[in-house]
């Protein structure tokens, strides 16, 4: 199993340059630990979220930043939202990012985003056929890629006319691509094309499980080898001495997320899918600790979680954390990464989706 984080946002609202420099932070701290990837939250302006929170709606840009700052770890958006932006801009923005970047350390990651017609609506977009747009924006940004000579596109949704997408990316054919996605049709490309398939933070093992099945059986039929190593798993991890002091140390950061969360969807949610039986229309951290949405305790406790949801799911290659949230303070969060580091991940490193011996001797 390899590791790292998911950088998620949603930090309580100071100013969007102190919110990037904690993003930086774990970064950088995660790179000195030895993980291997990052992965940074596209999210885009809501109403919810005016004077609540900061976010980040250009993670490629953060990126640039931290590439400066660190030596080896890799960086994608998890994820760009492809369908937003003409393809000739997505190509190139991600092309340039990657030769900034070094080549080998830039992920591309991409998908339609979460199932809310604003950002489509706001930029004259139809909501409707997202996924048949961003298709589209997929194929014409891999020719964008792989075209030495100008080229005309007249699609349904694109069109272009003397295309000349420079720079090319670094790696060819093209950098290394990854997605997060409810769609069996995305899932099946993905899968044959070897694409990464990322695994939001509050998706239940049975959940991955089904589509991690669907995913393999398209990778594999295309001849993919081992496709479940391909699969990265997100999970909230915290670690502190005993579980009931995680909680305290959490308690007053998650409940102001989760209290403006519950007005975008994840009352619904945590209804629906996780089946739990919140009263009204408030959500505590009790409510997510109870339905294993959020991974925090001690060591053991930790290992023990992510070992569930290992087995339950089917097994995956990584483990990325969401470490940040504003939770406790920075302090306290760079020893929950560390603890990580040091004591979980050398228990955890032996899996391997392909080896399920492996859970037994964990």
């Amino acid at each position: 199993m390899e590791f790292g984080i998911w950088s998620n946002g949603f930090r309580p609202h100071t100013s969007a340059a102190r919110t990037y420099e904690e993003d930086l932070f774990e970064i950088v701290l995660a790179d000195q630990l030895g993980f291997r990837d990052a992965y940074i939250s596209e999210h885009h302006g809501e109403a919810v979220y005016l004077d609540k929170v900061d976010i980040l709606p250009a993670p490629e840009l953060l990126m640039c930043k931290a590439a400066a700052l660190t030596k080896q770890i890799r960086m994608g958006a998890a994820i760009k939202i492809a369908h937003l932006q003409h393809p000739v801009d997505v190509a190139i923005q991600a092309a340039v990012t990657e030769h900034l970047l070094g080549q080998g350390r830039f992920i591309f990651g991409f998908g339609s985003g979460v199932p809310s017609p604003v950002f489509s609506e706001e930029r004259g977009l139809t909501y409707e056929d997202r996924h048949e747009r961003l298709q589209e924006s997929l194929d014409f940004i891999l020719k964008c890629w792989s075209s030495t000579e100008p080229f005309d596109w007249n699609g349904k949704h694109w069109q272009g006319k003397g295309v000349v997408a420079w720079p090319r990316p670094a790696s060819q054919p093209h950098m290394p691509m990854a997605t997060a996605t409810d769609s069996d049709g995305m899932l099946k490309y993905c899968g044959e094309n070897g694409h990464t398939l990322l695994s939001a933070f509050l998706e239940p093992a049975d959940r991955l499980k089904v589509k991690a099945e669907k995913y393999c059986a398209a990778a594999q039929a295309a001849g993919q080898k081992n496709p479940r190593r391909n699969i990265s798993v997100s999970r909230y991890i915290y670690i502190a001495d005993s579980k009931k002091q995680a909680m305290d140390e959490l308690r007053e950061s998650a409940n102001y997320e989760l209290s403006f969360q519950a007005k975008r969807g994840l009352l619904h949610f945590a209804r629906n899918v996780y089946k739990l039986p919140i009263q009204g229309d408030t959500i505590t951290i009790e409510d997510m600790v109870e339905g294993g949405c959020y991974t925090i305790g001690s060591v053991d406790d930790v290992t023990e979680q992510v070992l569930k949801h290992y087995e339950n799911s089917g097994g995956f290659g990584t483990l990325l954390l969401i470490a940040g949230k504003e939770w406790a303070d920075r302090e306290k969060r760079a020893k929950s990464m560390r603890l990580f580091a040091e004591q979980v991940a050398p228990r955890l490193r032996h899996l391997d989706p392909v080896d399920e011996e492996a859970l037994s001797t964990a």
